[in-house]
């Protein structure tokens, strides 16, 4: 099972409290975006060896609808014994699939420091041939490989940013692809449990902290 929460982000500006609603950096009028997490999402092998997720319904969307523009991101099942030596994450847009209209850059900046998302026209529809998102995990995509344990982490440094077909600017980073989030995965820890992180807005703020 996956659990998808929410952590409102809150400063000390509120007495140690927190609001229903996002709070506001005083300095500069910027919002403070809520960050939202998914831990534990794994395919289905049964029925699909993907998972869809729509950022704008914050919620994974059913295997059969895989043509239409409904999901954002697709997230494949990966095998664990250092078989999976990449990661095919791909988003809902050009040569992937034609209905979608995600579009997406990987920028080279941690998920807490991305303050805003880059200009429209640097984000790109993902295509068969030059994906948003390298599929290698070599440290020039958003995974690195560690031959010693042979496991996979997320490249901390690496952030996506997309816009859904509805205009909604998103930053999301994967934090952990083993079952329980250890801190230090082994070749025994047991992979494909998705757990990431979000933020999105309606504008290209993307402030979280």
């Amino acid at each position: 099972m996956f659990r998808i929460t929410i952590a409102l982000l809150c400063t000390a500006l509120v007495l140690n409290s927190c609001s229903d609603e996002s709070p506001v950096n005083q300095g500069s009028n910027t919002q403070i975006l809520t960050v939202k997490t998914v831990t534990g999402a794994r395919p289905d092998t049964l029925t699909s060896k993907y998972l869809y997720f729509s950022f704008d319904a914050d919620d994974f969307i059913a295997p059969t609808k895989d043509t239409t523009a409904e999901w954002d991101i697709r997230l494949p099942f990966l095998y664990g014994g250092g078989r999976t030596r990449a990661i095919d994450i791909v988003l809902n847009s050009g040569t992937i699939n034609v209905s979608g209209k995600t579009v997406g850059k990987v920028v080279d900046t941690t998920f807490d420091i991305l303050k805003s998302a880059p200009e429209d026209a640097l984000l790109k529809s993902d295509d068969v041939m030059n994906r948003v998102i390298s599929i290698a995990v070599d440290g020039t995509g958003m995974f690195t490989y560690d031959p010693a344990s042979r496991t996979l982490n997320p490249a901390p440094q690496r952030t996506l940013v997309l816009k859904t077909k509805k205009g909604t600017y998103v930053k999301f980073q994967v934090m952990s692809l083993y079952k329980d989030q250890p801190l230090v995965p082994s070749m025994t820890s047991e992979l494909g449990h998705y757990s990431f992180r979000y933020a999105k807005s309606q504008d290209r703020n993307l402030r979280t902290n």
